[in-house]
This record gives structure tokens, sequence and C-alpha cells, in this order.
């Protein structure tokens, strides 16, 4: 799963950055912090953000780049196929309207053919753990429902973790939790030829990691989401 070059969406992803540092209503359950220490560590993104306030929006922002760049690889295989053409946007509506009425989900439009769905890593996950929880998969079996009913979707799925704990372990978990979700994803009937994981570890913070509810809001797993226009 290669990085390649794409064209930046510029006025989308500022667009998004911009919803991330007012905020976002979310469904919250439980509030677990990741384990290793009981000390967070301020990471260079926390101070990126002190000094400036759109900083840990942006850190999103790039998140959601890198993964259209993985989505323009799946949309450029065959395993899509032809495109929509010019009912993409209408396309993406009805994907989004479906999507966000799954309970413990959050998504966001970042452009006329981008979806970023939310899931808390607390939700899906146990602490520690890239296993994903008996209580979690009804949320999941329901976004492959959705997902099956819209295939000229590329699907990436992107893990992030708080700054709790080392970075290589925060960064391992991130990965091996996306490539879990895919997995799940497949097992329900998804074309993994439409489907990438990717782990940003503790590098892409939403939120300050200085208080318990900034780390909870930075465990999570995004499906980002690309219709192929032709």
């Amino acid at each position: 799963m290669t990085i390649f070059s794409v064209s930046r969406r510029t006025a989308g992803l500022l667009c998004l950055a911009v919803i991330l540092q007012c905020g976002c209503a979310t469904t919250k359950t439980t509030t677990q912090s990741e384990p290793q220490t009981s000390e967070t560590r301020e990471t260079k993104r926390d101070k990126t953000a002190k000094g400036a306030g759109i900083g840990a929006a942006a850190g999103a922002a790039i998140a959601a780049l890198t993964g259209e760049r993985k989505a323009d690889r799946i949309l450029a295989g065959a395993a899509i196929g032809a495109g929509i053409g010019a009912g993409i946007g209408s396309y993406m509506d009805k994907q989004e309207e479906k999507l966000a009425h799954i309970p413990g989900t959050t998504v966001e439009r970042v452009s006329d053919d981008l979806l970023l769905v939310h899931f808390e890593s607390d939700v899906l996950f146990d602490v520690d753990s890239a296993v994903v929880r008996p209580d979690a998969r009804g949320a999941l079996d329901e976004a492959s429902q959705v997902l099956i009913e819209f295939p000229k979707t590329a699907i990436v799925v992107q893990g992030h973790t708080d700054a709790t704990g080392s970075e290589a372990h925060n960064q391992d978990l991130s990965e091996r939790r996306a490539h879990a979700v895919v997995a799940y994803l497949t097992g329900r009937g998804i074309d993994s030829g439409r489907m990438a994981s990717v782990g940003y570890g503790e590098g892409q913070p939403i939120a300050s990691n200085e208080s318990e509810s900034g780390r909870a809001q930075n465990r999570r797993v995004d499906l980002l989401l690309k219709a192929k226009a032709r």
C-alpha cells in the first residue's frame, strides 16, 4: 500500500480544519486511556497547537490528505470500475446520510467526493487491544452494508492514538487497529481491493493531549471515503 501523488484539495481540507477547530458533536461512550504510563507526554504537535490555535485541526487535515492519496491509488485500479460521472455529489450525499444514522459515528463532508467517518477507538477496541469489541460489531456491520451499497467508493481506514505511552507503541497500535477494521469489513463482504489501512500513531491529534477529554478525541479510527468521478 504505497503513498502516491494527488491533486491537493486545499479548500476542502481547510474547511475540515475549521470544522475540527470549532468542535464537532460526537457520540461518546467510555473514555479509556491508552496504556504504558500514567503521564502523557507533550508531543511536537501539542506544542504547535499551543502556538497556533489551528495546529491540531491542521493535523487532521494532513491525515485526510494522506488518506486521499491512498484512495486515489485505489480508484486508479480495477476494483472500483467505471466512475459515477456528473452525479458524484448526489452519490456521496446519499452515502453520507445513511452513514450518519449509524450509532457512534460522526460523518464530515470534506468535498463533493470525500467523506470522513469517525469512530472512537474506545468504542471499537479495549485498551491496548487491536481486536474489535463484540459490542462494536453492530456499528461496523451497519457501515459495511452502506459501503456495499455504494461500491464506487474507495475506503481508507486510518488509526490514531493519544500520546499516552511510547511513540513506537502508539504507532504499532494504530496500524494494528486500522488493519483489524479492514479485515473485519472484508469479512463482511467488502472487496479488499477497495480498501487500504494506515496508522498515524499519536502524530495527527485533533485535540490537546493535556486533558482526558482531548485524549479521548484523539483515540479514534476514521474511514476516509472517496468516490470515483470518471
